[in-house]
């Protein structure tokens, strides 16, 4: 609801002060402090008008004349004749000074709701990861047609963003959670992102639903007994009676999908389900899949110059189309294998890497991205290769510098430079604010390290 639909509905809810039916008018339902108070209420137009009485409250310490219109004309019932007569004033007195009272009333709720939107969203926000990217490339169109199925009453419950690694799912569920949140739909938000560990092989094909379970009782039931049903049928019951949207990153294997299916359209509607996975949906399943393809090459080469700019490669930010046309026929449109690629030239010739890549012969989106991990791996300067082969002991979340120091071995002076370094070769993702930054890794740079510098087997 904006200021505007605000002042047309604060004048029906009060002509709709002494109908306590459930069909009373409903103008203000959408206000979080209708809400608020609705939980403590016997009934919505009960709850409409405490927040009116809360107002004109709050109006009778900066205006007393105008909250004592208010109280005469709609919580007491009487005419305006009646409360010129009881206020000395003529009838278009009242008149006049009951249109200032109610545009003065409109701006306190108003005032009240910004406020409370304003902490019910930071409380939502902080319970998102830090996002990975500064820009996303075109992706508005997808942006819009996800948020259009996520708010949507009814079905789909489940909604899928489908697509290779480094494609950008990840970064496009996040701008989606991020744009819906500030509508209110949802009344709370989870984030859930399936580790490494828990799609190596080692765990049964129900244990990413079993952390699912475990992970949102904790959050939505943190009272409910142990057992399996009843935490389960808690858990069911929230979601269904609270709007929640839950995300579920980095599902790679068909078995991790259709494993959580049937427990999520049975859990959805109105909470939903944002998925991030590699492989599409079963065609009979009730969900919806939203493919990511690569970038088109207008986008794509916004992504070079952009990354250029940022990393201070001034020689590559004039790129001619053909020097774009270039990297992108090596590359495709995949957002990290063009920033991996930009993050090489700083060491390494542009010309150098294409032919490089070009006479591997790469066919598959895999073998490319080895190829470029290798080549950045072997750039990297001892100290950048140190601090980069601990990483897989970071969090989801990604670690402190401090942490980085304690893990990494390396004496302060020498952890900034790596840390820099790191980054412009895409290799290190900043996470974070301003004021307490931390850094990860992308799933794909984990996995190289894990089983080609490292040589921790995938599965045992």
């Amino acid at each position: 609801m904006q200021f505007e639909d605000l002042q047309t509905a604060v004048p029906k809810a009060l002509r709709a002060w002494s109908n306590l039916a459930d069909t009373a008018d409903d103008s203000l339902a959408q206000l979080l402090i209708v809400q608020q108070e609705l939980a403590h209420a016997p009934s919505r137009a009960s709850a409409t008008n405490q927040v009116l009485l809360n107002g004109i409250q709050q109006l009778q310490q900066q205006d007393p004349a105008s909250a004592q219109i208010l109280t005469s004309r709609f919580v007491d019932g009487q005419t305006i004749l009646m409360t010129a007569s009881k206020l000395n004033l003529s009838e278009d007195q009242v008149k006049r000074r009951q249109r200032e009272a109610i545009r003065n009333l409109t701006q306190l709720l108003w005032d009240q709701e910004t406020a409370v939107r304003q902490n019910r969203l930071h409380t939502l926000q902080v319970q998102l990861p830090p996002p990975t990217y500064t820009n996303l490339f075109g992706s508005q169109n997808h942006v819009d047609e996800l948020i259009g199925y996520l708010t949507q009453p009814g079905m789909p419950g489940v909604i899928a963003i489908v697509g290779i690694g480094g494609i950008g799912k990840t970064s496009l569920a996040d701008q989606v959670t991020r744009a819906i949140l500030p509508r209110f739909i949802f009344q709370d938000v989870f984030w859930l992102r399936v580790s490494p560990d828990d799609t190596n092989g080692s765990l049964p094909p129900d244990a990413i639903l079993e952390k699912l379970i475990n992970d949102l009782v904790e959050h939505l039931c943190p009272q409910t007994a142990t057992s399996g049903n009843s935490r389960i049928a808690c858990l069911r019951q929230t979601l269904k009676s609270r709007p929640t949207l839950i995300v579920i990153d980095n599902l790679e294997s068909e078995a991790d999908t259709s494993s959580l299916l049937n427990a999520l359209n049975d859990w959805a509607i109105p909470s939903k389900f944002l998925l991030t996975t590699r492989v599409r949906l079963p065609a009979a399943s009730t969900a919806y899949s939203l493919v990511l393809d690569e970038l088109p090459l207008p986008a794509a080469a916004d992504l070079i110059y952009t990354q250029a700019q940022n990393l201070n490669l001034n020689d590559l930010m004039p790129a001619s189309d053909a020097v774009v046309r270039q990297i992108y026929a090596v590359t495709g449109g995949n957002p990290l294998a063009l920033k991996l690629v930009v993050g090489l030239t700083a060491v390494l010739p542009l010309q150098q890497i294409l032919t490089d890549l070009t006479a591997a012969q790469i066919s598959e989106i895999g073998q490319l991205y080895r190829h470029i991990y290798w080549q950045a791996w072997h750039s990297l300067s001892p100290t950048g290769q140190t601090l980069l082969e601990m990483m897989p002991l970071a969090a989801g979340v990604g670690v402190k510098p401090e942490q980085m120091q304690a893990m990494s071995g390396l004496p302060e002076q020498e952890l900034w430079p790596a840390i820099t370094e790191l980054v412009n070769r895409s290799l290190l993702e900043v996470r974070g604010t301003t004021w307490e930054r931390r850094y990860g890794t992308h799933r794909l740079t984990e996995s190289f390290l894990r089983t080609e510098i490292i040589h921790w087997p995938e599965s045992p």
